[in-house]
């Protein structure tokens, strides 16, 4: 499932092929010089064959001449050559290459397209790991491997941050800014377009990896799905957070993921709810991979959702409770004793609630302040504690770090230190968070994410996500009143109806169904049958269900003189709030749900929650309660409030019912359905099964 990555990032040996002064825009030489930085942590060879000597070294013309195999080859040759090249390292016992260069299909070239399928092959019949190509190498800091074409790498520290970045030109710009924030690191990789070692593979590395506690990545296409949710999974269970950056939320996101790696970006809500599921910390910008990463690589996380918040800015107070309502961050509540005990140390005429304004007057008392923070953050009701702080942005400014370590030292939950808005680090900043402990995160929006981040990650330790079992329906389950009853017996009870023939037969059959009723036409030309206007709805009686039946059917004719009309479905007329409830198959990522508000608007309200199967009673309640539009589910403008136990029941059924089907079927929707007041269940007005 994975292939190995250690030939790479931890080589013994290592060849620069096209080792000169000055080609391949001078990287070999920038990469030469790095490992002599180094010491030459590794055996290095050097391959070309119109050299014979260079920097004070015997220069090789082929792999067949040197001494020994290598482990790993810094391909800086032109990429019409490297193919070739790769076979004869191959042949010579080479483990890896590593392809900085280009033109191997991401333009959809014929030539490079050819390179990347001859690479791909040798991958797939020698055993040979390729890395790239079209990517700006990889670092095992530790090791002092800086397998990178500039001297900028090697002032990076050492630490607990594997990183994979799929984009080469972002990938040293942030390694840079979050050095300077504070971060330290185990590997760093750009992958480029992953013709071999991908994503997952560097993921699996740094999980296997002991020094490695934090996997941040800049994602730009997931090309192997289910080996990605392998590895998502098993990151989990080894309680390595992985928090990435995604390429790919709007249309032209996606294209340009495209056209950039050759990758499928996908369906990004769909990679939503993987991340959900598999505890994945997705972040909205590189900033906040950095803040993010700061917070989780102090090591604690949060046993609930309640946060506590200290300052002494009551504009920053606001300001953080509508960041906190925009992420759906839950706000402690302080217990009574914890109340007291504050009114002794804030300023006289300020409340002692959280989030906590001390008043300005604690500002310049900051052992007073750390006393207050270590009260809020006993407090039983807090989980998480974020208190005001900012790093020394002067050369020589003296600041006191144990006002924030003795608040950490006295919890064992997450404390991150707030700054109001972004600010320069200075080296004196970077040995003072150091010494304080704590994370420093640099504003509030990010402060709130990052909280919310390590709440998330908590929740998904503790779920025990159920595991998708085999299918064990039948495929005569799916039609006529087979699929009537297995849809009630799932929750999705149907309303009273009939099938009539024809529009006389229609009229008869009403009386039974009791009016009023709906009318709808059966055909397979009519999938959507309000856009063919074949629906009427609230029909009181005979005559307006014969005529309602005989213009639905000229409307469908003239549209598509063609069309099969099978019959006509009669059914009760059901009120309430319409939703809809739906399971597809995803091409990358499998089966999921999506639940929303709306109906037949559901497109343009947009209101969904996503989750991937399987989906339980629980997990559809959270679905729910995550809707912008969850309030119309109470008691809402003298409407009693909706039975949200059978939708519940309804979404688990749903799921249950698809998996047990899902060899035969790709597409399986409930639209309406109706959702009574409470106590009297739901009615799948509309059910749509699109067989596989």
């Amino acid at each position: 499932m994975f292939h190995p990555a250690d030939a790479l990032l931890k080589p013994k040996s290592i060849a620069i092929v096209g080792a000169s002064e000055t080609g391949a825009g001078g990287w070999p030489k920038a990469i030469y010089e790095n490992l002599e930085y180094s010491g030459f942590p590794a055996k290095l060879f050097l391959v070309n064959p119109g050299r014979k000597e260079l920097w004070g070294r015997t220069v090789y013309p082929n792999f067949a001449s040197l001494p020994e195999p290598v482990d790993v080859a810094l391909m800086l040759i032109p990429a019409p050559a490297i193919p070739e090249v790769l076979v004869e390292g191959a042949a010579n016992g080479l483990k890896c290459g590593l392809i900085f260069a280009a033109r191997f299909g991401e333009d959809s070239n014929p030539d490079g397209i050819a390179r990347a399928q001859a690479v791909k092959a040798l991958c797939d019949s020698k055993g040979l790991r390729v890395s790239g190509p079209n990517c700006m190498g990889a670092l095992s800091i530790r090791e002092k491997l800086l397998l990178y074409p500039a001297p900028r790498v090697r002032v990076l520290p050492p630490g607990p941050v594997g990183v994979i970045f799929q984009s080469g030109g972002t990938f040293m710009y942030w390694l840079q800014q979050a050095a300077v924030r504070g971060l330290g690191f185990s590997y760093a990789v750009s992958s480029g377009n992953e013709l071999d070692l991908d994503l997952a593979d560097f993921i699996n590395f740094l999980i296997e990896d002991e020094n490695t506690k934090v996997i941040t990545c800049m994602v730009e296409g997931v090309r192997r799905p289910e080996v990605f949710m392998a590895v998502a999974e098993k990151a989990l269970a080894a309680r390595k957070p992985i928090i990435l950056v995604k390429v790919g939320r709007s249309e032209r996101g996606v294209a340009a993921a495209k056209s950039h790696t050759g990758a499928l970006a996908g369906n990004d809500r769909v990679f939503d709810a993987l991340c959900e599921k598999a505890g994945i910390i997705r972040c909205p910008s590189l900033d906040d991979l950095i803040d993010t990463s700061l917070a989780f690589v102090a090591g604690r996380i949060p046993r609930g959702p309640r946060v506590g918040m200290s300052g002494f800015s009551g504009g920053a107070k606001g300001l953080f409770l509508d960041y906190a309502n925009d992420e759906g961050l839950e706000v402690a509540t302080f217990t009574p004793a914890t109340t007291q005990k504050l009114r002794g140390y804030i300023d006289a005429g300020v409340s002692p609630e959280n989030p906590l304004d001390t008043g300005a007057g604690i500002a310049s008392l900051p052992k007073k302040f750390s006393e207050i923070c270590r009260i809020v953050a006993a407090d039983p009701n807090v989980d998480l504690i974020t208190m005001q702080g900012s790093l020394p942005s002067l050369p020589g400014e003296k600041l006191d770090p144990t006002v924030f370590s003795e608040v950490a030292a006295s919890v064992d939950k997450p404390v991150l230190v707030y700054g109001r808005m972004a600010q320069n680090v200075i080296e004196e900043g970077r040995k003072f968070q150091q010494e304080a402990g704590v994370p420093f995160i640099q504003g509030l929006p990010e402060t709130v994410r990052a909280l919310r981040a390590l709440v998330r990650y908590g929740e998904a330790l503790r779920r025990h996500p159920a595991q998708i079992s085999p299918p064990r329906g039948k495929p005569e389950n799916l039609s006529g009143h087979a699929f009537e009853r297995l849809l009630a017996s799932h929750g999705l009870l149907p309303p009273r109806s009939a099938l009539a023939r024809t529009p006389e037969e229609a009229s008869a059959v009403a009386a039974g169904v009791g009016f009023p009723v709906a009318v709808k036409i059966v055909s397979p030309q009519a999938s959507h049958k309000t856009e063919v206007g074949g629906v009427a709805l609230g029909l009181a009686d005979g005559a307006a269900v014969r005529g309602a039946a005989e213009s639905m059917s000229r409307s469908l004719l003239a549209r598509d003189p063609k069309a099969a009309i099978d019959g006509y479905l009669v059914q009760e007329m059901v009120s309430g709030l319409e939703m809809i409830i739906g399971v597809r198959a995803d091409p990358q990522f499998g089966p999921f749900m999506i639940v929303g508000v709306g109906g037949v608007f559901v497109e343009a309200l947009n209101d969904v929650a996503i989750r991937l199967l399987p989906v339980d009673e629980s997990t559809a309640r959270e679905m729910l309660s995550s809707l912008r539009a969850k309030a119309l589910l109470g008691a809402f403008r003298g409407k009693p409030a909706r039975d949200v136990g059978a939708v519940a029941r309804a979404v688990a059924g749903l799921s249950a019912l698809f998996l047990d089907h899902r060899p035969w079927l790709s597409d399986l929707e409930v639209n309406p359905l109706i959702v009574m007041a409470e106590g009297e269940g739901v009615r799948a007005v509309d059910v749509r099964a699109v067989p596989r």
